[in-house]
C-alpha cells in the first residue's frame, strides 16, 4: 500500500481505539529489563503481554531480512529488511480467549536486535500487532498502517517514538595527497515504520489526547474504588477474626460445661449449639471472600500499580459499578458483622479469662 492521507489515519485510530480500547504508555524498561540480560525469548512475551497476548514465543535466532517492517526511503516509505519476524499460523484463537494462553508462536529474529534495544521492541510490538489483528479477524490484518497504529493504542507509542529512528555515526579519514588529510564524521539515520514523521507525531497526539480524555472520565470512580477496596479488604479480615473468636468462645464454654446461666441468654446459647446455626457464619465468610475475588477480576487490565491502565468506552461506567457493588457488600458485611458481635458478647459473659484473649 502506497502512502495514505491523514484522515485515513485519523479513521485508523478512531476505529481501532472503539474495538480495542487504548493503553496508557507503557515503561520502556519494564520491557527492556529482559533484554539487558540477553533474553530476548522474554522481552518479546513480555511486549505480546502488554498487547494482550499470553502467548508462548518460540524464538529462533538466524540472520534473515523481513519485508513486514522496513525502514523508509525520502518521502517516508519502508524500502530495506530489518531484524525480526513472526510466522502467523493458519489458525488462531480469538483475541482475549483463554485458547490464547500458551498459544505457541514463532518469532525469529537477527542476533542484531540487541545493538537497539528500543528499535527492536518498536519492530516487535508492530509484529505481534498483526497477530492481535489476525485474532480479530480484522479486515486489515495485513495492513502495515494498521499494525503501526495497533502497537501504539496498545501502549507503545512512546517505545515507537524513541525507537524508530536509529542514528549511527562514524568517522571516516579522507585523503588528499597533494594538500592534507582530514577525518570526517557521518552520521546516518534510519527510520523504521510505515508512518511518515508527521503522520506518526499526528497519530502519536490524539492517541495521547484519547488517553488524556479517558484518565480525566475514569479518575473519580477509579480513585473511590482505591478507597473502598481496602475498607472491604479490611472488613472481610475483621469478620474473619470475629467469627475465630465466636468458635473459640463456644469451645471454651462447652468444654466448662456452663449450669450458671442469666435467663435473657439461656435461649441464645441453647440457638447456638443448634445445628446450621454456626454455618450461616461461616457462609457469610465463603461468600465474601468469593465475592472479592469476583470484584478484583473485574477490574480492569492494568489496575496494579505501577501498570498501565486499559481504557475503553465502558471503563468509566464498570469502574462506577464495581464502586456500586462494593458498597452493597461492606453495607451487607456490616450488618452481618453487627449480628456477629452480638453474639460474641453473649458468649463473652461466661467464657473463662484467658480464652477472651
Amino acid at each position: 500500500m502506497e502512502g495514505v492521507s491523514n484522515e485515513y489515519i485519523n479513521n485508523a485510530i478512531d476505529e481501532l481505539a472503539t474495538q480495542l480500547g487504548v493503553k496508557e504508555p507503557i515503561a520502556k524498561h519494564t520491557i527492556l529489563e529482559p533484554l539487558r540480560a540477553g533474553n530476548i525469548k522474554g522481552c518479546t512475551e513480555r511486549i505480546a503481554q502488554y498487547l494482550g497476548l499470553p502467548i508462548e514465543v518460540n524464538l529462533s535466532e538466524a540472520p534473515f531480512e523481513s519485508t513486514d517492517l522496513t525502514r523508509t526511503d525520502y518521502a517516508d516509505r519502508g524500502v530495506a529488511g530489518i531484524t525480526a519476524q513472526v510466522s502467523i499460523p493458519s489458525y488462531l484463537p480469538s483475541y482475549g480467549t483463554p485458547g490464547m494462553r500458551k498459544f505457541p508462536i514463532f518469532v525469529r529474529v537477527s542476533g542484531s536486535c540487541l545493538k537497539h534495544p528500543v528499535t527492536f521492541a518498536a519492530i516487535m510490538a508492530h509484529e505481534l500487532s498483526h497477530i492481535v489483528l489476525h485474532s480479530l479477524q480484522h479486515r486489515e490484518r495485513d495492513n502495515e498502517f494498521y499494525a503501526d497504529l495497533t502497537a501504539m493504542i496498545l501502549g507503545f507509542s512512546h517505545v515507537m517514538k524513541d525507537g524508530r529512528k536509529v542514528r549511527e555515526t562514524q568517522t571516516v579519514e579522507q585523503l588528499n595527497l597533494i594538500v592534507y588529510s582530514r577525518t570526517v564524521t557521518q552520521t546516518t539515520t534510519t527510520t523504521y515504520g510505515y508512518l511518515s514523521d508527521s503522520q506518526f507525531e499526528l497519530a502519536f497526539d490524539k492517541i495521547g489526547k484519547i488517553i488524556r480524555y479517558y484518565q480525566t472520565s475514569c479518575r473519580e470512580p477509579k480513585q473511590e474504588l482505591v478507597r473502598r477496596l481496602p475498607n472491604y479488604d479490611k472488613k472481610i479480615l475483621v469478620y474473619k477474626q470475629q467469627l475465630s473468636k465466636f468458635n473459640r468462645f463456644m469451645g471454651d464454654i462447652d468444654k466448662k460445661r456452663v449450669t450458671r446461666v442469666a435467663q435473657e441468654d439461656a435461649a441464645k446459647l441453647v440457638a447456638f449449639h443448634q445445628p446450621g446455626y454456626v454455618d450461616r457464619f461461616t457462609d457469610v465468610l465463603t461468600r465474601n471472600e468469593e465475592k472479592r475475588k469476583q470484584i478484583y477480576d473485574r477490574l480492569p487490565v492494568g489496575w496494579s500499580k505501577g501498570t498501565a491502565f486499559h481504557y475503553t468506552r465502558q471503563t468509566a461506567e464498570s469502574l462506577q459499578a464495581l464502586c456500586n457493588d462494593v458498597d452493597s457488600l461492606i453495607s451487607n458485611l456490616e450488618l452481618d458483622c453487627m449480628s456477629l458481635n452480638n453474639d460474641i458478647r453473649v458468649l463473652k459473659k461466661y467464657v473463662g479469662l484467658l480464652a477472651r484473649f
